[in-house]
């Protein structure tokens, strides 16, 4: 019986052991991936940095200044929106 219990405890360690190398990259290539999007905030999220910040749906685009430390508002037809800081050179067809 020890032994089957030794035999149970060394292939689990073992398979945790090749099985950690492929998490490990999985989680980087994820974290290469979301730091090329531009971060969005909703609508009512607080603003982490003063600046100008566009939001837009199917019909139009708008860029509004939002403070440090203040709410996101709604978009200009009343309805939720993501968020976005415009950054110099964007141009408003993004």
């Amino acid at each position: 019986m020890k032994f089957l219990q030794i035999l149970f405890a060394s292939l689990l360690a073992s398979a945790l052991f090749l099985t950690a190398p492929t998490l490990y990259r999985a989680n980087v290539a994820t974290a290469q991936t979301t730091s090329e999007r531009p971060t969005g905030y909703p609508t009512g999220a607080i603003c982490p940095k003063t600046g100008p910040y566009r939001a837009k749906n199917q019909y139009t685009s708008i860029i509004v200044v939002v403070e440090k430390g203040k709410a996101f508002p709604t978009f200009s037809d009343g309805s939720k929106a993501m968020w976005y800081l415009v950054k110099e050179g964007d141009s408003n067809d993004n």
